[in-house]
């Protein structure tokens, strides 16, 4: 599946497209080829059971000639004295002289008892008795003509017994037609298929020529095991649906079919019928190339249209994804211009639309930006920081240059404004390195805000930090500003804690992120006292609740601000302590 979602658009939609048109155009090859082959196979049992029909007509025909041949010979005064006679020379010319009028292939007289008194045609067998013979044995029991098909001389035979009577019977006449390859080539001739007697030890004739008959039959014997195995099945059970089955002909195919033939034989004896399916196919075979070939033409066909679909889809859809690639690297210039009407038009309106909208976001992340981290903008921006007022405790950090009129009044202004701009640089980024805001420049200072937007319970420590790191990145920035002979800076740092109200203030059109309360004044005016105490950074008492044991805190000093009836409390930070600084 990994290898599946990682294909195009165009591959995923071609693709099973045409997997779909080739597994049709398969299935309507299958389809006709069942139906073909079923047909051929219905059409081929319908010619042998034809050949069954043709098979029973002639045994029936051959059986009733027989019997009224032979007992209108049983009945003639002469042949009764002849047997009377009981002798061999004159018994042997009569049956030889009838058998030739009857025309039957063998003519036998046999006594009453049984024994052959006279043979014209194929002789008996020397080591069976002719009571052996079922048509005999029947005679005898019944009196009564009697007629089967049986074994004589190695061969099929059918065979009549006719009493002859005196008016006892005195002898039996029994007359026989051979079943052999003349009678099997016989019923080819009128019927189409092939046909072989044989039973599950050896075959006793067949139509098929010699070549042939050799290849299916080694010998006269059945050696070919799926011949086997239904000779066996069809002799165990009767198959009254008469299943066929296909055996092979030096690579011709051979639909075969065991049609049982009541015989009185040790084993069952059947007739095979069989013709070649490849032939009977061929015709047909042409019908399933020529639904082939319109099938190849319609799988191009399709394929092509299904092609030129999946690109009709896959293009837009791809430049609206190289377009997205190019909008998530930062460009916000990307446009699609889809000249649609349809699913694919809207998309790609939304998408200009989504762009135009991410644009003016990105401008005004830029601009908050300018005032807070791009981190805190993206948070609110995206919500995760409401900006309603409310009243929350934070810590406000007031940071100013001394001297800086002074510095003003000797200094080139574009000068002064790069000097600016670098201090400004570095404090900001002492402050947003804390996860402060710069709530607003002044002229030479910034006003930041920590646990405002962004909640943090450590929101003075943070302050602290921030003021300690402003102090830490002088020194190098001073260095650099008097190696370009600009005047070097010292700052001063004031911090207060205090519950204020913060949130975004102003007109709909002009309004800013601020915050409202006594510490952001009080925090102005801890910075100033930086001069009467001849200190760096004080914060007031306060916020050095807050702090706990991670600042090395100095000179502590009560003092009188402006615009503050009782005098304030404040605290000067040295560093941050020893321990906590191994801890870091």
């Amino acid at each position: 599946m990994n290898w599946w979602r990682r294909r195009r658009l165009r591959t995923k939609i071609f693709l099973p497209f045409s997997v779909l048109i080739v597994a049709i155009l398969l299935a309507t090859l299958w389809v006709t080829g069942v139906a073909v082959s079923s047909w051929v196979e219905r059409s081929l049992k319908r010619q042998f059971d034809a050949t069954g029909d043709v098979y029973r007509g002639l045994m029936a025909e051959r059986a009733e000639r027989l019997l009224g041949e032979t007992s209108l010979l049983a009945g003639d005064f002469a042949l009764k004295r002849a047997i009377a006679t009981y002798d061999p020379d004159t018994l042997s010319s009569v049956a030889e002289n009838h058998r030739e009028r009857i025309g039957v292939d063998l003519l036998w007289i046999a006594d009453e008892n049984g024994r052959l008194l006279a043979a014209a045609g194929r002789a008996a067998d020397a080591d069976r008795p002719l009571t052996a013979l079922a048509p005999l044995a029947q005679a005898k029991d019944t009196e009564a003509p009697a007629v089967a098909v049986t074994e004589v001389g190695r061969g099929l035979v059918q065979l009549v017994a006719v009493p002859v009577f005196g008016p006892d019977p005195i002898g039996y006449l029994l007359a026989g037609e051979a079943i052999d390859d003349a009678t099997a080539q016989q019923l080819q001739a009128n019927s189409g298929p092939a046909v072989s007697f044989l039973t599950s030890a050896r075959v006793f004739a067949s139509s098929w020529p010699a070549a042939e008959r050799e290849q299916l039959f080694p010998g006269s014997m059945i050696r070919t095991r799926a011949l086997q195995a239904q000779l066996v099945r069809a002799g165990a059970a009767p198959d009254p649906e008469r299943s066929t089955f296909l055996l092979d002909l030096r690579g011709d195919r051979l639909l075969s079919i065991l049609i049982p033939i009541e015989a009185q034989l040790p084993a069952p004896l059947f007739a095979l019928v069989q013709d070649s399916y490849d032939r009977a196919l061929g015709p047909l075979a042409t019908l399933a190339r020529w639904i082939a070939l319109l099938g190849a033409a319609a799988l191009l066909g399709a394929l092509v249209v299904g092609r030129v679909i999946a690109s009709g889809i896959a293009a837009p859809v791809q430049a609206l994804v190289s377009a997205m690639h190019r909008v998530l690297t930062g460009d916000f210039s990307q446009r699609l211009t889809l000249r649609r009407e349809d699913e694919i038009g809207f998309l790609a309106h939304s998408f200009n639309e989504m762009v135009a909208g991410l644009a003016e976001r990105e401008r005004i992340k830029d601009t908050f930006g300018s005032f807070v981290s791009r981190d805190v903008a993206a948070a609110v921006l995206s919500g995760q920081l409401p900006l309603d007022g409310e009243r929350r405790e934070v810590t406000v950090l007031f940071q100013d240059v001394r001297g800086f009129t002074s510095i003003a009044e000797r200094t080139d202004p574009r000068m002064l404004v790069r000097i600016v701009n670098r201090l400004f640089a570095e404090m900001a980024a002492a402050v947003e390195a804390q996860g402060g805001i710069i709530r607003v420049f002044t002229g030479d200072g910034v006003m930041a805000l920590f646990g405002a937007p962004v909640a943090y319970a450590d929101h003075a420590a943070r302050a602290v930090r921030a003021g300690l790191d402003m102090l830490a990145r002088l020194p190098a920035m001073n260095a650099e500003l008097e190696a370009e002979q600009l005047p070097a800076l010292r700052i001063g740092v004031g911090i207060a804690t205090g519950e204020v109200i913060v949130g975004r203030m102003g007109a709909d059109q002009r309004s800013e992120y601020n915050v409202v309360g006594d510490a952001a004044n009080l925090a102005s005016r801890v910075e100033g006292l930086n001069k009467e105490l001849g200190t760096a950074l004080l914060i007031s008492a306060t916020t050095a609740v807050c702090l706990g044991t991670e600042f090395a805190l100095g000179r502590r000093a009560v003092l009188s601000v402006k615009g503050k009836e009782r005098p304030v409390e404040v605290v000067e930070v040295l560093s941050v302590a020893p321990e906590a600084s191994q801890a870091g």
